[in-house]
C-alpha cells in the first residue's frame, strides 16, 4: 500500500497574512474571494498564499500546533514590527 505522510500545523491567520513580506493583507476580492492584494508585495492568489503560509509553520519554531489563536496573532504582528 501507498502511504502519504502528514504534518499537523497551526492554521491560525495562515490566509491573512503575505507568506513573501509577512504584512496582513489589505483585502480580499474577486467573485468567491480568491485574490488577496498586499501593499508591499502586490495581488496573489489567497489560496496559494494560504498554502506557502501552512509550509512554512511546519518549521516555525514560535507558532506551533498548540499556540493559542491570540498569542498567534501577536506574533504574526511582532514580526512585522521587527521587519
Amino acid at each position: 500500500k501507498n502511504s502519504i505522510e502528514t504534518h499537523d500545523v497551526n492554521p491560525a491567520y495562515t490566509s491573512q497574512y503575505c507568506p513573501i513580506c509577512g504584512q496582513h493583507f489589505e483585502e480580499r476580492y474577486g467573485s468567491h474571494h480568491e485574490l488577496t492584494k498586499c501593499k508591499k508585495c502586490g495581488e496573489m492568489n489567497a489560496n496559494i498564499a494560504a498554502a506557502k503560509n501552512i509550509l512554512s509553520r511546519l518549521t516555525d519554531e514560535e507558532i506551533t500546533l498548540y499556540t493559542p489563536y491570540k498569542r498567534v496573532k501577536e506574533i504574526l504582528v511582532s514580526r512585522i514590527k521587527e521587519a
